[in-house]
């Protein structure tokens, strides 16, 4: 699920104003040494012509520490780039598992796992077919 707020933008019956240290940590550390990635959100707006689904995009920049590892496989049709990242994001980031994916460097990713933490959201992607 993905947050559109930030912190301190609660109202009454909300118990925390602020983040954990950690995370405010975190999120100045992420903003001086990150880098930036896009997030994509996809929206489903109907059908193309086959029958598949057709989508919408709209994105925003989040800073990130990401960590990379990549590989090539051989196929009969032909040479295949795989690649997987795991990003580090702070804690109230608007990004979600589902609907949702990451752009690195000009390459697209489909976010396979989220992992919450006290500091951090821990992003899980792996390379989409181009």
């Amino acid at each position: 699920m993905a947050m559109s707020f930030q912190y301190g933008h609660f109202g009454t019956g909300f118990n925390r104003a602020m983040p954990p240290p950690e995370a405010l940590r975190f999120r100045d550390f992420v903003q001086t040494r990150g880098e930036p990635i896009t997030v994509v959100r996809l929206t489903e707006t109907g059908e193309d012509p086959y029958g598949q689904p057709a989508y919408s995009e709209t994105s925003h920049t989040e800073k990130a520490f990401v960590e990379r590892s990549g590989r090539e496989e051989i196929t009969q049709p032909g040479t295949v780039k795989l690649g997987s990242l795991r990003l580090f994001v702070k804690r109230w980031a608007a990004i979600g598992e589902d609907g949702h994916e990451v752009e690195v460097d000009g390459v697209r990713y489909h976010i396979t796992a989220l992992t919450r933490t006290t500091a951090y959201i821990k992003v899980e992607a792996e390379r989409k077919a181009s």
